[in-house]
């Protein structure tokens, strides 16, 4: 009976080895993957700010090329008022007044055209951050499959 109970002694001991050693590795295992989540979720939300702050700094250029033409278009109201008061016919009047109307139908379309592309370019620069994160994700999920 004393060599049956010193091998299940031996075997209990070799179980429960074997089950701490397990238990260390998917313990590590556990350690690891929160480490590379928690940088993945770091590098999410640094791609966020970077869009963030991508889009602020569009958003301002935006706004001090709006007001350059804001102050331009005021500049040139101000000489149509003048070029206006000064004619002397009516015939000239509405001939200065249409050609007024096509300049500034054509500084609109022009205006709204670089707005246009300015607004796309900021968009495109503002998703290239989160388009990365997306990139390495689906690597990720790629690797897992």
């Amino acid at each position: 009976m004393t060599d049956t109970v010193k091998a299940t002694t031996e075997k209990a001991t070799e179980f429960f080895a074997d089950v701490r050693v397990k238990a260390n590795e998917a313990a590590e295992k556990g350690k690891k993957f929160v480490t590379e989540a928690v940088e993945f979720n770091k590098a999410n939300v640094d791609a966020v700010v970077e869009a963030g702050k991508i889009v602020a700094k569009g958003a301002q250029e935006m706004g001090k090329t709006n007001m350059e033409f804001a102050k331009t278009n005021f500049e040139n109201v101000q000489v149509a008022v003048k070029e206006l008061t000064a004619v002397k016919s009516p015939t000239d009047f509405v001939k200065l007044q249409g050609e007024m109307a096509r300049k500034g139908f054509d500084t609109a379309v022009a205006q709204g055209s670089k707005n246009t592309e300015a607004m796309v370019k900021l968009v495109s620069e503002m998703f290239q951050p989160i388009s990365n994160r997306i990139a390495v994700t689906t690597e990720l999920f790629k690797k897992a499959a």
